[in-house]
């Protein structure tokens, strides 16, 4: 055997090479040298090996007659070699011992890594080196590995292996990292660890931890089990910036193997990952809650999911219908094209829901002048990351014409048709009030069901069109003001807007009881059940004003798109504990109405004011489609009444964890399906232990992410001065209320305070009103975040990156609404101060 010396893929192998690359860039890798067999070099070895595989292919043996007889050839040839070289190299390092490991010439390549195949051996003393070494080269042929050759297509004399000697690293904890998830998901890192050294963990010898990796956000988290090793902040760290460095110098997609001693990070090979399908390194399928995470934060039920999946495909149906029109054979077959993209609109992961954002690019690209649309939709909705796929079917430019022509007609027709969507839902509420009761027979109330959501969704794509409406004349006001950032903070002050509406009449209604001091006591001193009974029977005006207010306004609270959340309708103990956490607040009708600027531009003020006009019907008609799912919220939970009446569920809430055409047909199927619903409840639980991640990129289909016991490890950042979106002006200093579940939070704990969080929806409303300021790490200029503290006139920026990993409760900060800046201040006091 010989010691090689020149350092190429074709006299080493891919994987000593790229130990020796790593090497020279000065990572961990512990010493090796590499070492060929001189019968591999000779020519009778071709000539015995491509005989011994015409034999096979003349079916005059089997693969396992092959494989004995080659692993017989390989390790005589082995003992025949001079170990002059090797020698050498145990003379100096005679009290080591050694790891044994494979560099075939046909090892690590992107379409054949032979992962698996070929014998490593560790822990080997100098005694055993020669056994070991032969056990590396016969392992060339065993059954496995001659099999995989052949497959693929790869000739017995093309394939020579190379042996790697190297000092043996014995490390505490060892491992396997992925840059890519091998399942499938290409922006996910995955690392398993476990105790001892890297065969244990590899043969499932040892209990392991998985430790999940999202690089975009930023996230880290690792799932234990039983005795398995929990990794230190340290080795996490480590880990994290070795796949960064590997990456830049191998690629994006590799498998690398490591050990530590203590926290002492070791590398002993990478090697890209082969498992995909070959051809298919891009993403299939984008999910990405943009946006969408402000309706849905957290994790929601399959009952609210099944509803919302109907609901947009319905929705994007009759805007595909919209452009395209449905008349002709061709708009038809456009339409018949785009079906897959209707039904896929949305996805639930691990009980989390996501925009398929590739679906929503496909509908884009109908749309006229989209390459410029796109950018301003990304920039509305704060997506953050561009990948547009092709359209489902060819459009031609005749064909393009035409949607252009249909798009522009509803475009500027969309104030009007919103108008008379305002008209059209108060008889969609008289048809409910008409035939609700909590008495209906289950059957009436899938009838009324279906009734109101025919109703509802006939329509409701204009929202949509709305939707594009505001962000147009949005982004081209910020466009004509490109010299006066400022002037975004203008985008404010629409008289009376819906979504303050609430707001303003709860400060009311707390000034109205902090007034009346035997009122008061008499609703501290209400109990659970008590409240619902005091409201439908006292006859106290001030009884009257909670009631009115609860029946037209109870269900805009935090999440309040999930069927599942508890409302102050359906828990009207929870809007008086509203009422009196605000106790102390200012009087609603000193709270700010908004900017009132104008300019002296004709052109920039008729684009303000049809910015303002598509903002105003964007939030009145969330406010809309905040009560429908409050009659929809009411309707099944009077299923799951009936339900329980028949003893086909244990509890009414149970009716959440059914999806929408289990629960219609559970009365006549009989069933009872009580297991089902403590299945999905122990997912979901398990589910709700992950942390939200943005962005998921899937090669092939979605897959779920089996889930035990997650711990979560957030990066401390050290930064101190942060930027994001700035959208409403001010700048003052606080103390930081950071919000991580907006259920374990009251409106009295955000009262003077800075609000921090991850993203807000239209119920968080009351928290807002009582904070002196809001960062949002997620949003953009139209987000719910911007548009309400705009109108309460409290400083706020958003799509804020890392902030919740930097800020914690009591911290505190500084934030200018108007320069886009959040700055921690180290030792800093909340003086309460404002400009």
């Amino acid at each position: 055997m010989r010691k090689l010396q020149e350092t190429t893929k074709e006299s080493w192998g891919s994987k000593a090479l790229n130990l020796a690359l790593m090497q020279e860039h000065g990572l961990p890798v512990p010493a090796f040298s590499v070492y060929q067999c001189q019968f591999f070099t000779e020519a009778e070895t071709v000539v015995y090996l491509e005989a011994q595989q015409a034999l096979l292919e003349n079916q005059q043996i089997t693969i396992t007659e092959l494989s004995r007889t080659l692993q017989v050839w390989a390790k005589e040839k082995v003992l025949v070699e001079y170990f002059d070289e090797v020698d050498e190299l145990l003379e100096q390092n005679s009290t080591k011992t050694f790891s044994v490991r494979s560099s075939a010439t046909v090892e690590d390549r992107p379409d054949t890594s032979f992962a698996g195949q070929f014998k490593t051996t560790l822990d080997v003393e100098v005694k055993e080196l020669t056994e070991a070494i032969a056990e590396t080269i016969a392992s060339l042929y065993s059954e496995s590995s001659l099999t995989y050759l052949l497959h693929h297509g790869i000739d017995l004399a093309a394939a020579e292996m190379l042996v790697i000697i190297q000092e043996m690293v014995v490390g505490d904890v060892s491992g396997i990292y992925f840059t890519a998830n091998p399942q499938g998901i290409l922006n996910e890192h995955v690392a398993v660890l476990g105790q001892g050294v890297g065969d244990q963990v590899v043969e499932d010898k040892v209990a392991t931890t998985t430790l999940t990796y999202y690089p975009l956000d930023d996230l880290t988290y690792y799932d234990t089990w039983e005795d398995s090793p929990q990794p230190s902040e340290q080795q996490i760290t480590a880990l994290k910036e070795m796949s960064q460095t590997l990456m830049e110098l191998f690629g994006p997609r590799l498998d690398i193997e490591f050990t530590f001693v203590q926290d002492e990070l070791f590398i002993l090979q990478a090697r890209p990952i082969t498992t995909f399908p070959k051809g298919e390194l891009e993403a299939t399928i984008i999910l990405d809650n943009s946006n969408i995470v402000e309706s849905y934060p957290g994790t929601t039920t399959p009952l609210t999911f099944s509803f919302i999946k109907e609901a947009y495909s319905s929705v994007f149906r009759g805007l595909g219908r919209r452009i395209v029109g449905n008349r002709t054979s061709a708009e038809k077959k456009v339409l018949a094209a785009y079906e897959e993209t209707f039904e896929d609109m949305i996805a639930m992961v691990n009980s989390r829901v996501y925009y398929q954002i590739q679906h929503w690019y496909q509908l884009l690209q109908l749309l006229p002048f989209s390459n410029k649309i796109i950018p301003i939709w990304q920039d509305m909705l704060g997506v953050r990351q561009t990948q547009v796929p092709k359209t489902p079917i060819h459009i031609s430019g005749w064909q393009r014409i035409k949607f252009s022509f249909n798009i522009l007609k509803e475009f500027f027709q969309a104030p009007k048709q919103m108008a008379q969507l305002e008209a059209d839902f108060h008889r969609i509420e008289d048809l409910y009030d008409k035939n609700y009761s909590p008495i209906t027979e289950i059957e009436e109330l899938r009838a009324l069901f279906e009734e109101i959501k025919a109703a509802v969704l006939d329509q409701w794509d204009i929202t949509l069109v709305n939707d594009l409406y505001a962000f147009v004349f949005t982004g081209l006001f910020k466009k004509l003001n490109q010299e006066r950032p400022e002037a975004e903070l203008e985008l404010a002050g629409i008289e009376q807007i819906e979504s303050m509406k609430p707001a303003r009449a709860l400060h009311a209604l707390a000034k109205k009881v902090q007034k009346d001091k035997s009122y008061q006591k008499q609703l501290l001193a209400l109990e659970g059940d008590q409240v619902a009974a005091f409201l439908s029977s006292d006859q106290q005006p001030l009884t009257h004003e909670i009631e009115h207010y609860r029946q037209r306004y109870g269900n805009r609270v935090p999440e309040e798109l999930k069927l599942e959340t508890q409302t102050y309708q359906t828990h009207p103990a929870k809007l008086i504990e509203a009422i009196l956490s605000y106790q102390d607040s200012e009087d609603a009708s000193q709270m700010p109405q908004g900017a009132r600027l104008t300019s002296h531009n004709p052109l920039k003020n008729y684009v303000k004011k049809q910015a303002l006009l598509g903002i105003q019907y964007r939030e009145s008609s969330r406010l809309n489609r905040t009560r429908i799912y409050g009659m929809m919220r009411q309707l099944f939970l009077t299923m799951g009444e009936r339900l329980v009446e028949t003893g086909q569920l244990e509890q009414v809430e149970d009716t959440f964890w059914l999806e929408m055409n289990e629960l219609f047909s559970l009365k006549q199927s009989g069933h009872q399906p009580q297991v089902l619903v403590e299945e999905r409840q122990r997912k979901a639980a398990l589910d709700k232990q992950l942390p939200a991640v943005s962005r998921l990129l899937y090669v092939g289909d979605i897959i779920e992410k089996p889930v035990r016991s997650v711990n979560l490890s957030e990066t401390v950042s050290d930064q101190v001065l942060f930027r994001g979106i700035a959208c409403s002006r001010g700048r003052i200093r606080g103390e930081v209320v950071r919000i991580d579940d907006i259920s374990q939070i009251t409106a009295r704990e955000t009262q003077g305070k800075i609000i921090v969080t991850r993203m807000t929806d239209p119920g968080w409303v009351h928290l807002l009103a009582q904070a002196k300021g809001i960062v949002a790490e997620r949003g953009s200029l139209l987000s719910h975040t911007a548009i309400i503290s705009r109108e309460l006139g409290i400083p706020s920026v958003v799509n804020v990156p890392g902030i919740m990993s930097a800020l914690k409760s009591g911290d505190v900060i500084e934030l200018d609404g108007q320069a886009g800046t959040v700055e921690k201040l180290v030792g800093g006091e909340a003086d309460g101060g404002e400009e």
